[in-house]
C-alpha cells in the first residue's frame, strides 16, 4: 500500500425534536463543516442511535423511545457517511417493524450497516471493506437494554464475552485492521468503570486495533493499550442542543490514519449549536483536547479507576436503589432529595445483603433476568 487510509468515526447521531426542522429543510447547515471531513475521508461511519420508521407503536421499556423520519437514512448517505452502526440501546424502540424499516431504507440508498439485523446471526456480521488494498473490519456491540436481536427476532448485536472475543479473533485473522464500536458504559461518566476497562482491553487482546466506546453522552478518556487505541466515551455528535450543558453539547471526531507502518488516531472537537453542529476553533479544540489528555493520564492507574468508580456509584445510589426496589416515582424523587437517607431508613441490613447476592451471583441474576424478561413480553 503506497497511500495512507483515512477513516472518520463520529459518535451518536439521533434527530431529536430540536433539530427536526434542520434535518428536514437544511441538512447542510446542520452538518456545517463536518460534511467536508466526511467527503475527504476514505471511509466514514457513525452510530445511528434510533430506528428510521413511520411506526407509531413504541415498545414498553424504561427511558425514551426514539425514532427518526425515514428520509434521515438517505440524508446520512448524502452527507458523506458510508456506513452506520446499529448496535445501540434504541434501535429496537419501535419493535421489529422499526428495525426492518431501517434496514430496508439503508439498502435502498446503499448505506451499509453493521451491528443490527433481522436476527442474531445477521446482527453480528462484521462489515469488511477493502480500501487501497487493505481489509478494514468494522464490528459493533451493544449492552443489553431492550434492544438485542435473538435467534428469531430483529435487533442489535449484543456483547457476550463467551462469544464476542472469539468472534473478534476470527475477524482479525481475515482482516488487516479491526475497529470495534462498543455501545455501553455509564452515561455522564468520563472514566471507564473497572469492568468496562477490562472488556475493552480484552477486545484488544483478542485482535481489535481500536475500540471506541459510545453511549455515555460525554467526552471521556483514552488509553493506548498493547499498541491499540481505546476511547472511553466519544460524546454526542448530533443529539440535539441543551442550553448551558457543555458536556452534552460536545463530542469528538475520531480520525484513524493507517499507513504501511502504523496507525495514528487523532481527535477534533465538535460542538452542538442551536442551528447545528460545527467544528470548534483551533484554540478551543487545543484547550479541550489538553484537558482530555490530562484526564486520560489517570486511566492507567488501577487504584484511581477503582476508587473514582466507587465514589461515582455512591453519588448514583439515591437514583438506583429505589429503581431496583421498584419504589414509586414519589419515593424515588424523595430519596434523591434526602441523598439516599430514605433507602437506608427503610432497607434493613438483611435486605441489603440479599439484594447484593441476587444481583452479584450469576445464577440468581439469571433467574431474575429470565423472569423479568418474560414479564416484560406480556406487556408488549
Amino acid at each position: 500500500m503506497s497511500q495512507e487510509i483515512k477513516i472518520t468515526i463520529l459518535g451518536d447521531i439521533c434527530p431529536t425534536k430540536d433539530y427536526e426542522e434542520l434535518f428536514d429543510n437544511n441538512p447542510n447547515a446542520l452538518f456545517s463543516d463536518i460534511s467536508a471531513i466526511l467527503q475527504n475521508s476514505d471511509y466514514s461511519i457513525c452510530n445511528f442511535e434510533c430506528p428510521a420508521t413511520d411506526s407509531d407503536k413504541p415498545i414498553v421499556k424504561t427511558g425514551p423511545n426514539l425514532k427518526a423520519k425515514p428520509n434521515v437514512v438517505g440524508l446520512l448517505k448524502n452527507i458523506g457517511f458510508d456506513a452506520v452502526s446499529l448496535a445501540n440501546n434504541h434501535i429496537l424502540d419501535y419493535g421489529e417493524v422499526g428495525v426492518k424499516d431501517t434496514l430496508n431504507l439503508a439498502n435502498d440508498c446503499n448505506l451499509r450497516y453493521f451491528g443490527g439485523g433481522l436476527n442474531k446471526e445477521e446482527a453480528k456480521k462484521p462489515l469488511i471493506v477493502e480500501i487501497k488494498g487493505k481489509k478494514i473490519a468494522f464490528v459493533s456491540f451493544a449492552e443489553h437494554e431492550f434492544n438485542l436481536a435473538t435467534e428469531n427476532s430483529a435487533g442489535a448485536n449484543g456483547f457476550d464475552p463467551y462469544e464476542s472475543l472469539d468472534f473478534i479473533r476470527n475477524i482479525k485473522s481475515a482482516s488487516d485492521y479491526v475497529i470495534v464500536l462498543y455501545h455501553g458504559g455509564i452515561e455522564y461518566y468520563k472514566f471507564p468503570s473497572p469492568l468496562l476497562q477490562k472488556k475493552c482491553r480484552a477486545m484488544v487482546d483478542s485482535g481489535a486495533d481500536a475500540v471506541f466506546c459510545q453511549h455515555s453522552h460525554c467526552i471521556g478518556t483514552r488509553e493506548s493499550y498493547n499498541n491499540a487505541e481505546i476511547l472511553y466515551g466519544q460524546g454526542n455528535s448530533i443529539f440535539g442542543y441543551r442550553t448551558g450543558n457543555n458536556s452534552w453539547n460536545e463530542g469528538l471526531v475520531a480520525q484513524i490514519t493507517i499507513s504501511e507502518s502504523n496507525a495514528v488516531v487523532t481527535y477534533s472537537l465538535l460542538s452542538a449549536q442551536e442551528n447545528g453542529i460545527k467544528l470548534e476553533t483551533e484554540q478551543n479544540t487545543k484547550k479541550r483536547i489538553c484537558e482530555f489528555e490530562k484526564d486520560s493520564e489517570k486511566v492507567a492507574d488501577k487504584s484511581f479507576i477503582e476508587e473514582n468508580w466507587k465514589s461515582f456509584c455512591y453519588k448514583q445510589a439515591p437514583l438506583y436503589m429505589p429503581l431496583l426496589l421498584c419504589w414509586s416515582r414519589v419515593s424515588n424523587k424523595l430519596n434523591r432529595i434526602v441523598k439516599n437517607r430514605l433507602f437506608h431508613l427503610l432497607a434493613k441490613k438483611r435486605a441489603k445483603i440479599t439484594c447484593l447476592n441476587l444481583i452479584r451471583c450469576d445464577a440468581h441474576k439469571e433467574v431474575l433476568q429470565t423472569f423479568l424478561e418474560n414479564e416484560n413480553k406480556k406487556m408488549r
